[in-house]
């Protein structure tokens, strides 16, 4: 007998159209507060040089992200070719252009491994999850080695002084979160579950999982160190970008405002983070000090945005050419 789908909530048929309706609002408020002449002229004033070294420095933090990737499946036991992995991860950088929400990307490389991998269902899931997990994880992580840089610039602020009260604090708070992170997944396997628990074991494949991530040598070490690298070049990036626009802009600022900017697009509130993540530019760039003209900030936003586009639009070409699912390589 098969079980009927179960019905979807008025609010969940909703939240597309909510997301639309706010990230339109907010865009249409902003655009009322822009001088369209000003923002033109920051366009038009960025230096070619700095802007061909930021998008140079995109692709490296991309092919970076593709290798963080590969070893990420290699420690699920899931062999996919080098290049295919690097193929896969332009492909899900396309899908995440138009697909509601950052995930959308996610979701396709999901479909991918499932169709190439149908006895890894679970792994593959995993690596999927794993793959964001680490990369967030190293972005918080070298948030917090990078936060002294900017702390006077927070502490000069009313909004941002608690945040640099609280340094001292958060840096041990995360190594000892990391320390647990690795620890833990060595006694999930462990776990007494009943003999009859419905997904048994798909359950105990994926804490078996997580425990070989862990605690599978060179290659989690090689997780770890990429993750780092994809952003540090990041990073750089901004700060390349910055330069172009001649805003006085650090490295380790640059950090700061990336985090700040990638957790604001990350909330479920809006189309891929549109609009949220210039408004959210405007207010940082008021409060750090960095320029009260909205033009400056925007500017600085959709150039970001503009890096990371560029080449996921060349992963159209690679979706194109990705050979079907049922003829793995």
């Amino acid at each position: 007998m098969v079980e009927p789908k179960p019905t979807r909530t008025l609010l969940s048929r909703l939240a597309p159209w909510i997301r639309f309706l706010i990230t339109g609002g907010v865009i249409a408020f902003l655009a009322g507060k822009v001088n369209w002449p000003s923002l033109a002229h920051r366009f038009a004033s960025a230096h070619p040089l700095w802007l061909t070294a930021a998008l140079t420095v995109t692709l490296g933090s991309i092919l970076l992200c593709g290798t963080r990737f590969y070893f990420v499946l290699r420690l699920q036991k899931i062999s996919l070719p080098y290049l295919r992995t690097i193929h896969l991860t332009f492909v899900g950088f396309f899908f995440n252009l138009f697909l509601i929400g950052s995930t959308g990307g996610d979701a396709i490389r999901l479909f991918y491994l499932i169709r190439w991998f149908p006895h890894q269902k679970a792994r593959a899931t995993l690596s999927i999850l794993l793959d964001r997990v680490f990369g967030v994880a190293a972005l918080f992580g070298l948030a917090l080695l990078f936060l002294p840089g900017a702390t006077d610039r927070l502490r000069a602020d009313p909004t941002f002084a608690p945040l640099a009260s609280a340094l001292p604090w958060l840096g041990p708070l995360g190594a000892l979160l990391l320390f647990l992170g690795f620890i833990i997944p060595g006694f999930l396997p462990n776990l007494p579950l009943p003999q009859k628990l419905p997904g048994r074991a798909v359950l105990l494949d994926l804490l078996r999982g997580l425990r070989d991530t862990m605690h599978g040598g060179w290659n989690t070490v090689a997780v770890v160190l990429v993750s780092i690298g994809v952003h540090l070049l990041s990073f750089a990036g901004a700060t390349l970008l910055a330069r172009a626009l001649d805003l006085p802009i650090t490295y380790s600022l640059a950090g700061l405002i990336l985090v700040l900017i990638f957790s604001a697009s990350a909330l479920p509130i809006s189309v891929s983070g549109h609009g949220v993540r210039e408004g959210v530019m405007i207010f940082l760039f008021l409060h750090l000090g960095l320029g009260t003209d909205p033009e400056s900030a925007i500017a600085y936003s959709i150039l970001i945005y503009g890096l990371g586009l560029f080449w996921s639009l060349l992963g159209g070409i690679a979706y194109l050419t990705l050979r079907s699912p049922s003829t793995p390589k």
